[in-house]
Parts: structure tokens; sequence; C-alpha cells
């Protein structure tokens, strides 16, 4: 099984070509004041335009610098967002009011069925509803933003960027759920929030099948 980061290298270079190799340096994701992907930014390439939609690279904007995390180490990265997840951290959020409740709200939105099979992270009482290190980080961060960046961030731009961590653990599986809900128009709220002011009127990946590449990604990254 190849790497993460190297399967990554090869779907770049086979998709895009050596002179667009950038696409594992450029932070392909719509950051809190940037605004709307223009329709233009696509290729129409049935895989290219998914990949770079769904796989994350770089520093998000805010919390990346803050925490030190990066979607280009993702294990790491899980590790440092698990110290914040109220029910299992090391360094638990505790969250109250008006808080818990948009936290709910967030964490019943998302799910880690590719490994726990949870079918979402929370219950809607506010308790883990699963273990693993995946949502543990995606409850720590959801917690984290909601604590200290709550005014700087929507319930639906925080699921955004919980919905990026779970693409990058699960990236064989994000990308098949994505293209097959792109082109059915029935999205689940995870797949709804990665296209989060998104214009996605030139994408034309309907029925697009995957290729050996993105065949040969991770199943999983970070354990359960």
């Amino acid at each position: 099984m190849l790497s993460f980061q190297t399967a990554l290298v090869i779907v770049a270079i086979i998709l895009y070509g050596y002179s667009e190799y950038q696409i594992l340096s450029i932070n392909n994701g719509v950051s809190i004041s940037s605004g709307v992907v223009a329709a233009s930014s696509f290729s129409g390439n049935p895989i290219g335009d998914p990949v770079s939609l769904v796989i994350s690279t770089g520093v998000p904007p805010i919390y990346g610098p803050e925490l030190g995390v990066s979607f280009d180490n993702p294990v790491n990265s899980m590790g440092v967002m698990q110290q914040f997840d109220p029910g299992y951290g090391r360094n638990r959020v505790s969250l109250e009011g008006v808080e818990l409740q948009r936290y709910v709200t967030v964490g019943t939105r998302i799910s880690c069925e590719f490994c726990c099979g949870a079918k979402a992270i929370i219950f809607s009482n506010g308790q883990a509803a699963c273990g693993c290190a995946h949502s543990q980080a995606m409850r720590g961060l959801a917690a984290y933003l909601i604590k200290n960046h709550g005014s700087q961030f929507t319930d639906d731009q925080i699921l955004r960027e919980l919905a990026r961590w779970k693409s990058l653990y699960f990236p064989k599986q994000m990308i098949n759920k994505f293209t097959t809900q792109i082109g059915s128009g029935s999205f689940t709220p995870d797949i709804s929030a990665l296209i989060l002011d998104v214009d996605t009127s030139k994408l034309n990946i309907k029925n697009a099948p995957l290729p050996t590449a993105i065949q040969d990604l991770p199943s999983m990254v970070g354990g359960c």
C-alpha cells in the first residue's frame, strides 16, 4: 500500500502533468474570507476536479497557525486536535448553553462511518458516539473553534473544516462519495459542507471512474 503523501504525488502527476504539480502546495479550500470559488477555477476534468475539492493541502486559516496543524500532515494534526475532545481529550474543552447547542448541531451532522461505523460523532445530548482517533479529532476541532472562534466561524463553516479533515482520514472513500453524490444531486451533510460557497456549475464528474492512482490511496489514515 502506498503512503498517503506518495499516492497524492502520483495522483497529481497523472491528473495534471508535471507543469501543474503545484496541486500539492496550494490550499484548494475556500478560506473564511475568500468567498466563492469561480466555475472557471475548474478544468472540467471528471477526476481532477473532485481531487482538488476533496483533498485539502496547506495550513487551514485561523486555527492552523494557532495549533500548528496542516492538511499536509494529517496524522500529527489529528493528535493535536484530539486533545480538545470534550469527552476524551487531555485538554478537554468544556461547552455549555449556546456553545453546547452549536456543538450538537455540528457534531450530529457528520459521521465516522468508514471507521467505527457511528452514524454521527456525537449523540444528541453532546456525548461522544465513537472513541476512535478520527472522531476525537473532529470533535476536538469543533469544540475548539466554537469556544475560541465562535464569532468567526458559522456552524456550516465548522462542519466544512471537519469534512476537510475527514476527507484526509478516508481519502479513497470520500472521493468516491463525493463523485457519487455530485452525480446524483443528493448530498449528505459532510459532502454538502465541502462544496459550501463553491460554484460547482462547471463540474463534469457524473459517473466518473476512479483511476488506479486514486484507488491506491489509503482507505484510512491514522488509527481507529
